[in-house]
């Protein structure tokens, strides 16, 4: 036979109160998609939350130019590396747009 597990829950925003939970307990608010539990000093913490991607992030595409640096090495030697940003060789991680996460 299964055991079914029911932490305290509440549809309504916000934390439960310090007085709704015994330590350990564990609390579920399905409003704000959190998780918390109290531990012993009394407090109230969330242990997990359900963050909504942001709309308004934008993420840089395209050429963005060459990196490059020069370092001297322990014999004096100037050693150069550089790097292309479009250059991708075969075989190697590309990225692609996915759209939206929602």
């Amino acid at each position: 036979m299964a055991i079914v597990l029911k932490p305290k829950r509440s549809e309504t925003s916000g934390a439960p109160g310090a007085g709704d939970l015994e330590a350990g307990e564990l609390a579920v608010n399905l409003a704000d998609k959190e998780i918390f539990v109290k531990n012993t000093a009394g407090t109230v913490i969330t242990i997990a939350n359900f963050a909504e991607a942001d709309p308004s992030l934008t993420f840089p595409s395209g050429d963005l130019g060459n990196l490059s640096s020069q370092t001297t090495d322990a014999f004096g030697q100037t050693i150069g590396t550089s790097f292309d940003n479009l250059d991708t060789p075969p075989g190697t991680l590309s990225s692609q747009d996915l759209g939206a996460l929602v």
